[in-house]
């Protein structure tokens, strides 16, 4: 019995349940992270009297630039992904529906029934 059978229960999932998958960002998530790339980029590049400023507050800068671009990164991959996730989510569905056809002949064939 698997997960999809229903599993220890034996009462079967509901199709909408078993076909969802809740993977990636929302549409908010990626407008806000979006938007806070916006905001690191608009603080624009260092000003002259950043000679003068305390190292601590370079290496937030550099922090700041550093997250700005792996956010930027990893919602250019969470885009990419959501294609591979369509594939496999339909992917799963197709070896669960040969599943149950390959079960129901089984079952017959066991039972001396013909198709």
């Amino acid at each position: 019995m698997t997960a999809c059978d229903g599993g220890v229960s034996g009462a079967p999932m509901p199709q909408a349940q078993r076909d969802s998958f809740a993977i990636g960002l929302s549409e908010a998530e990626k407008d806000d992270l979006e938007k806070m790339i916006g905001e690191f980029r608009r603080q624009g590049s260092p000003d002259p009297a950043a000679a003068e400023r305390e190292p601590l507050q370079d290496q937030l800068d550099r922090i700041n630039r550093k997250l700005a671009d792996l956010t930027e990164m990893f919602l250019r991959i969470d885009r990419r992904l959501e294609p591979l996730v369509e594939v496999i989510r339909l992917s799963h569905q197709k070896s669960d529906l040969l599943n149950r056809r390959l079960d129901a002949v089984i079952d017959a064939l066991k039972k001396g029934r013909l198709l």
